[in-house]
């Protein structure tokens, strides 16, 4: 993916070997390509494998130095712990409802259980 972003030019049978949806979720991390991205998803059955991977890297070339991975966020397993006693789900369920919390109500989970 990270081609798409240099001056390399790769083989048509290399620019097959890109998956279209990796290649949509890679442009998404960024502002400046998200749009180029979206256009992909929406048509990525009717442009070919090769075309796809040509229009991202005109539309990019130059443009973009360099797409972050988004960084993981540290899971309070504190947190987790009052979610899966509460709610008595897995530690898997609860880092999901976790995720779909605010931070006032992930501060309650985190003091409910302290005394008791």
């Amino acid at each position: 993916m990270t081609s798409i972003l240099s001056t390399y030019k790769p083989t048509y049978d290399e620019k097959l070997t890109v998956n279209s949806f990796f290649m949509c979720r890679y442009l998404s991390n960024h502002p400046q390509s998200v749009f180029v991205g979206n256009m992909i998803n929406i048509y990525y059955n009717q442009i070919p494998l090769d075309r796809q991977y040509d229009f991202a890297k005109q539309l990019i070339s130059g443009k973009i130095t360099f797409i972050q991975n988004q960084k993981k966020e540290k899971i309070d397993t504190k947190i987790t712990d009052n979610i899966s006693r509460y709610y008595k789900v897995s530690e898997e369920h609860a880092i999901e409802y976790m995720e779909l919390m605010d931070e006032v109500q992930r501060q309650k989970f985190k003091t409910m259980y302290d005394g008791s």
